[in-house]
């Protein structure tokens, strides 16, 4: 990948048509070489035929209508539009750590909580392309689900308002805290970890796939993938379930989602290419 920049989310449709036409008109100016299409990974349950995105997205004006038509015509070049976490899939299963799997599951960790599955090479979409959205799982009886208890962005701003001395920190830097001997950044780290490693392990046990890859920029995080092997290795113990642990990070991490988008692309609009 290169000129790989980033900006922040438009908040209207027409506004983030223009960033796409104004990226278009930079990278041609510096380039020598043509585009060929756009590929897009986006949160929501995107159904890649129809260009539609059902149910509920985190960024709302995506819904309703047929992203791919429009933003196709606005630039006239070909579009393919996947959902985020199956973009992350689509490229740990093409070059990445799921490459040799069978079946693989996937969590992706930011803000909420995507997921994927991918079984002999092939997404499972369901009837309504909503298969791996595991933050919505609810985790606990007073109804909290996977995207507020294993979020890092979440477990932030949790521990931001019980903590006065400190505002607005990030996850990383709540993390950092904890590092350096902080009891209250202490406790919600571990929080994080046992919500998320709760969730591995149920994913685990129900889905029995070769491995289960965490993605996501937390998944670069030194000890993330130890800490929740460890403790869904306990939880299998505690549960009677002798099951192989097998957890990784994606490996391209954070990037992964960005890389299944171009795989989604060369499978709808290059014939030339094998997955």
């Amino acid at each position: 990948m290169v000129n790989k920049e980033s900006f922040v989310t438009p908040k209207t449709w027409n506004a983030l048509v223009d960033q796409f036409k104004q990226i278009r008109i930079q990278f041609e100016q510096q380039s020598v070489k043509s585009i060929n299409g756009i590929a897009v990974s986006l949160p929501g349950s995107v159904n890649t035929v129809t260009g539609l995105i059902a149910g509920t997205s985190a960024v709302h004006y995506l819904n309703g209508f047929n992203i791919k038509q429009e933003l196709s015509e606005q630039l006239d070049l070909p579009v393919s539009i996947q959902n985020d976490a199956n973009c992350a899939a689509l490229a740990e299963t093409w070059l990445g750590n799921a490459n040799e799997a069978n079946l693989a599951a996937l969590l992706v960790v930011g803000s909420g909580i995507g997921g994927a599955i991918v079984a002999n090479g092939k997404l499972l979409t369901g009837h309504e392309y909503f298969t791996g959205e595991f933050g919505y799982a609810v985790m606990n009886s007073a109804g909290d689900t996977l995207s507020e208890l294993g979020s890092p962005v979440k477990m932030a701003r949790r521990f931001n308002k019980l903590n006065p001395a400190e505002k607005n920190l990030s996850g990383e830097e709540v993390f950092n805290l904890a590092d350096a001997g902080n009891a209250l950044a202490q406790r919600y780290v571990n929080e994080f970890y046992q919500w998320l490693s709760i969730a591995a392990y149920n994913l685990l046990v129900s889905v029995n796939p070769d491995c289960l890859l965490i993605g996501g920029g937390i998944s670069a995080r030194a000890g993330l993938i130890s800490q929740v092997s460890q403790r869904v290795s306990l939880l299998m113990k505690e549960h009677d379930a002798n099951m192989e642990v097998n957890i990784q990070a994606c490996y391209f991490q954070n990037d992964a989602n960005l890389i299944g988008a171009i795989y989604q692309f060369a499978i709808e609009h290059d014939d030339t290419f094998e997955g």
